[in-house]
């Protein structure tokens, strides 16, 4: 996995605790700006809201248009920015932004609380890297200017951290745990792996079942 790879594999594992805090501010919001029914959950677990939820989607949420159309899109332009500042090109960049709008939070951590939406999934992520592309210029021509505005550091150093806030988190948090990730691609031949029969067995597969080949990935990490 080559640098700028790594640096993202790295920065979207710190991104979960940005994520997770976000839902915990929006769990104590009033049901009126976010429309979720928090009374529920004490009806199904959340793996099974989540299940009926993500069958369910998705559909046209009721949200404000704020929240569709300037929360959501500044989100996805985040997602964008930290790509880009990792060293993806645009396009790569967009794709990232879909991924993390899409899975990780539409159908990952906000599947939890409410059916996944159509609005969200299509402005976060297009809206979103739009407004990365110009955000990230922004932050080009605040290198340019030595990183002040008007003349002051503070101000400069505040406008970079609201461009790339899920970045700059990052950075924080990579300080305090110096998190380390290495990833790499495997394939599994028949009939001499141990892994593969590990495998199968977990699977309860017969252990002399095996497919021409198996592929896995796996990711390490160190701290």
């Amino acid at each position: 996995m080559s640098g700028p790879q790594k640096a993202l594999v790295e920065d979207t594992l710190y991104m979960q605790v940005f994520m997770l805090g976000t839902m915990g501010l929006l769990v104590m919001l009033p049901e009126s700006v976010t429309k979720w029914d928090l009374d529920a959950l004490d009806d199904k677990s959340l793996s099974e809201r989540w299940k009926e939820h993500v069958k369910a989607g998705p559909v046209k949420d009721e949200d404000d248009m704020f929240i569709n159309y300037i929360g959501h899109p500044v989100s996805g332009a985040w997602y964008y920015t930290m790509a880009r500042n990792d060293g993806m090109d645009p396009f790569e960049s967009f794709l990232y932004s879909t991924f993390i709008s899409t899975f990780i939070w539409e159908y990952g951590y906000e599947a939890f609380a409410e059916i996944p939406s159509i609005q969200d999934l299509i402005a976060t992520p297009v809206i979103g890297s739009l407004l990365g592309e110009y955000m990230y210029y922004l932050e080009g021509e605040l290198d340019e200017n030595k990183g002040k505005i008007w003349g002051y550091q503070g101000l400069g150093s505040f406008s970079y951290f609201l461009i790339d806030p899920i970045g700059n988190i990052a950075d924080g948090l990579s300080g305090f745990f110096d998190l380390h990730v290495t990833m790499k691609f495997e394939t599994y031949q028949p009939n001499y792996s141990k892994e593969q029969m590990k495998f199968n067995y977990m699977l309860n597969k017969p252990v002399g079942q095996y497919s021409r080949w198996d592929y896995g990935v796996i990711i390490n990490l160190e701290f």
